[in-house]
């Protein structure tokens, strides 16, 4: 394979692009609004919006370079978006009047590689795919993927996981099965004294929540459920959740996990007709790197 020629200009600019840029930044969603309500953040680089009031919220955003409408956000929910273009945007809350924020996106540094992911959430052994380009159209250019993984302490664990050269096109692909909440960078090596690194991008684990119908007596319905991530569940709880007329999710019964490797039993009375079950594990029992787990919904009928 031909080496590739930088011209001098390409390898100055290279020299002057930063080693690193910021990760997901992060606003507040209180009863006053947006905290902070301006921001500025370079083109490819997310904002996560934390509803932390004691109100549903719902940030918004329409504008011709970029578009969305996150899901209604309960208390201690949050919504990630990724800006892929430069501009200021205004965004609002579809749930609360005057409450606004500006988002200021500045153009991404030239000779930094770009990252995005396929999705910014998984199901514990679930994987995530990370895409990019180089800011030169060339085959053979030397990428490595580095983690920050959140351990169960609460530090921070960075390494490098993985290698892979670009297309003739300049992209390059990256699959990885995140084992806790984690923050993964590109690190491009355009030349040896100018190393540049992409945006950072935030994936999110759920610790996977298993849910099967063990036996019907009666109005007496038993379940079986198990939750599995890097670290052990034994002696935490779920909630068994039946789904209301109204669409709403409301707990049953409270289910303390007794073995880390064999699934729980439990019981629960069911009204006749069809119920729509599932189980959820809070965010107060997940343990830190990770988010609030759901298993499938079962359709029961009696």
């Amino acid at each position: 394979m031909r080496k590739l020629v930088l011209l001098p200009t390409l390898a100055a600019l290279l020299l002057a692009s930063p080693n690193a840029f910021a990760a997901t930044k992060t606003v507040a969603i209180t009863n006053a609004g947006f905290v902070p309500n301006a921001i500025t953040i370079a083109a490819g680089d997310s904002i996560t919006w934390t509803n932390a009031d004691a109100r549903n919220h719902q940030p918004i955003l329409q504008n011709k370079d970029a578009t969305f409408a996150s899901p209604i956000l309960k208390p201690g929910e949050s919504f990630t978006f990724q800006f892929a273009k430069d501009g200021k945007f205004t965004i609002t809350d579809a749930l609360v009047n005057r409450v606004r924020m500006t988002v200021t996106v500045e153009k991404a540094p030239v000779g930094s590689p770009s990252l995005t992911a396929n999705r910014r959430k998984v199901i514990y052994g679930g994987a995530v795919t990370l895409t990019g380009k180089v800011p030169i159209v060339a085959a053979g250019q030397k990428l490595t993927l580095r983690a920050e993984v959140v351990r169960p302490n609460g530090t921070k664990q960075s390494s490098n996981i993985a290698d892979t050269t670009t297309d003739g096109a300049g992209a390059f692909t990256f699959t990885n099965v995140p084992t806790a909440q984690t923050t993964y960078t590109v690190v491009w090596q355009g030349v040896p004294a100018a190393a540049a690194t992409s945006n950072a991008i935030t994936v999110r684990v759920a610790p996977r929540i298993g849910l099967a119908l063990v036996r019907k007596v009666g109005r007496s319905v038993t379940f079986s459920t198990k939750a599995t991530s890097a670290i052990p569940y034994q002696g935490r709880y779920v909630f068994v959740q039946r789904r209301n007329a109204l669409g709403q999710w409301v707990s049953i019964k409270r289910v303390v996990l007794r073995s880390n490797t064999v699934a729980t039993r439990t019981a629960v009375r069911l009204p006749t007709g069809l119920s729509r079950i599932r189980v959820l594990m809070p965010q107060s029992q997940v343990g830190v790197g990770y988010v609030t787990g759901v298993s499938r919904v079962i359709l029961v009928r009696l």
